[in-house]
């Protein structure tokens, strides 16, 4: 009897985790299936974005591509309105990349997941905070102690 209630607890502990990824897949959508970037220049424009400024070269590294990819995903981002190529303060031989203001604000809409989940726990009462804390922990350790052991998805269900 406890295994079928601890069943059925994880069941409901699923759906849970489903209401808040469908939460914040909501707010994300919108910029994911609104973007005519392909997926390389969406990886392009947040490495951007994350690096402050970055040469080609360090979003090529970044994305773990060719110099020569990088700089034609890079020039795709710069007709398109959403980055900048400046030329390096210190070294004139460096061009950086630099988001514009709506290169910003997209790269905002793409990273917002964890700005809202942000908020939500934020207008948690202490206790609640405590307990999903506790939770997600004991799940993160589960979740470690899985991947040093090697267990991948064994289909299990």
């Amino acid at each position: 009897m406890a295994e079928i209630n601890l069943g059925s607890r994880a069941e409901t502990v699923l759906n849970l985790m489903r209401d808040v990824f469908r939460g914040l897949s909501q707010y994300q959508e919108d910029a994911f299936l609104h973007t005519e970037l392909s997926m390389a220049q969406v990886k392009a424009l947040l490495a951007i974005g994350k690096d402050g400024d970055p040469s080609v070269g360090v979003v090529a590294k970044e994305l773990d591509i060719g110099l020569s990819s990088a700089s034609q995903v890079v020039e795709r981002l710069v007709k398109a309105g959403l980055v900048e190529r400046r030329p390096h303060p210190h070294d004139r031989r460096m061009t950086q990349c630099v988001l514009t203001p709506q290169g910003e604000a997209l790269r905002r809409r793409f990273q917002a997941g964890p700005r809202l989940i942000r908020e939500w726990l934020e207008r948690l009462t202490p206790e609640e905070l405590t307990q999903l804390e506790y939770g997600l922990g004991a799940l993160a350790r589960v979740a470690a102690e899985s991947q040093r052991e090697g267990d991948g998805y064994h289909g299990h269900q």
